[in-house]
């Protein structure tokens, strides 16, 4: 464990200081891994418990969706966390928006004004990307046998450290954050965020989105999945936070997820 992050959990390590139930009930930190998400599936594959969280200072090969590439300098905050829920594959986005939702809510319980989320998996302040979700599962006989999600959060880093169209928290705001501060929140939000999921009440967490929701419904949007795309106007979010989108000629659509572009 890394020396350096291990202060962050000192006298937080049971389910009694972190004020979490499920989420939290196991830390691990480190200085430097590949991804947190793929050691997240290693430890799951090797029967770590539901609610185990790995954070690493930085990654040499984090990645974002579909793929692509996450710049994790140190002055970031990079974790994920394995969850075993009994629940179907096909609704398995309501983990990924309800960690929106959750991270949102922490930033916005530190202060943090600006605050919104893009479906389905990034959070902005101010309008620019300061938060990346990637969310992961394993299947075995059709069934999820657990999901790892994962997180990375721009927090003190230098904007020209930085990719274009995306901000921290400290280039934003003008400010530094404390990381055990911000690790202490969030926590406790995602905690809160998958006992609503799994007490079958996450209408909570959509009607919280349509507040804070960077997309305003009736929009004129673009939504791309590998070669899938799909255009037209952003009607709302059904019960499972899929986009309900109506084409030209007026018949609806579900969009599970993509790429999000409001036109």
């Amino acid at each position: 464990m890394d020396e350096g992050l291990a202060h962050i959990f000192k006298q937080r390590q049971s389910k009694a200081s972190l004020g979490t139930e499920v989420i939290g009930r196991k830390v691990l930190a480190y200085d430097l891994v590949t991804s947190t998400n793929d050691l997240c599936h290693f430890l799951a594959r090797e029967g770590e418990p539901e609610g185990t969280v790995v954070f690493a200072r930085s990654q040499t090969h984090g990645r974002g969706r579909h793929a692509k590439g996450w710049v994790s300098p140190q002055g970031g905050l990079y974790f994920s966390f394995i969850l075993r829920p009994d629940i179907e594959a096909e609704r398995a986005s309501r983990i990924t928006l309800m960690t929106g939702w959750a991270m949102a809510r922490a930033l916005q319980e530190l202060g943090v004004s600006g605050v919104s989320i893009k479906w389905p998996n990034d959070v902005l302040v101010e309008e620019r990307k300061v938060c990346g979700i990637l969310t992961e599962m394993n299947l075995t006989g059709g069934k999820v046998d657990y999901v790892v999600v994962g997180v990375g959060l721009n927090v003190n880093i230098p904007a020209s450290e930085l990719p274009d169209g995306a901000g921290s928290l400290a280039s934003i705001l003008n400010r530094t954050f404390d990381i055990a501060d911000l690790v202490h929140v969030i926590l406790k939000e995602l905690d809160q965020g998958y006992r609503l999921l799994s007490e079958q009440r996450f209408r909570l967490i959509l009607d919280d989105l349509r507040v804070l929701s960077l997309l305003f419904l009736g929009s004129h949007v673009k939504i791309t999945n590998g070669e899938r795309e799909v255009t037209g106007y952003a009607v709302d979010f059904d019960e499972d936070g899929g986009l309900i989108v109506r084409g030209h000629h007026g018949t609806q659509e579900r969009v599970a997820s993509g790429s999000l572009e409001i036109l």
